[in-house]
């Protein structure tokens, strides 16, 4: 279907970076939980705005090894960067809809990272199938977000420092495996 020789990816130093950002997000969040809603607001839109450029930055090389499936991957870049736009310039909109607008982002993340995950294979089974768990699972999370907003107002910091977790442990994942092409 496509050439998976193609394209060396090396130690991906931007998704390792983002992945190191994510982790310092949740560490902020779990230790001083009355961060305000401005301030998380805030954190998502640069997380969202970095999370999009990122992707969009590995596109051509996505593109190699995935295809045509890498475009998924690129329209969601493209969303990421939408949504942190949103965030910047209607701050008020943005922490009304916080809490869906949190599920929304953790739902296409994850989605396009399934989707694109076959590349992860060349790497290792183990790469391939932890990614494939974390991602699953922050899916859930961005599911049970978008359904019960109410409870998510109320647990917030704390689930959005455990998407941050798995999401930049995911990341760091991701740029190791890379380095074994």
């Amino acid at each position: 279907m496509f050439n998976m020789n193609r394209t060396r990816w090396g130690f991906d130093w931007s998704e390792f970076i983002l992945g190191i950002l994510f982790l310092v997000a949740a560490g902020g969040l779990l230790r001083s939980p009355k961060v305000g809603l401005t301030g998380l607001a805030i954190i998502f839109a640069v997380l969202a705005l970095l999370s999009g450029l990122t992707t969009i930055a590995g596109y051509k090389k996505l593109r190699d090894v995935t295809g045509l499936r890498a475009n998924f991957a690129l329209a969601f870049g493209i969303l990421d960067i939408l949504i942190a736009i949103v965030f910047f310039f209607d701050m008020n909109s943005a922490i009304v809809s916080l809490g869906y607008l949190f599920a929304l982002w953790f739902i296409f993340d994850s989605l396009e990272r399934l989707i694109v995950a076959s590349h992860l294979r060349r790497f290792g089974g183990s790469f391939y199938w932890l990614s494939i768990i974390l991602d699953v699972v922050t899916l859930v999370v961005g599911i049970m977000l978008f359904i019960h907003p109410i409870a998510a107002a109320l647990s917030l910091n704390g689930l959005i420092a455990m998407f941050f977790i798995i999401f930049g442990v995911n990341a760091i994942w991701i740029a190791f495996a890379r380095s074994r092409s």
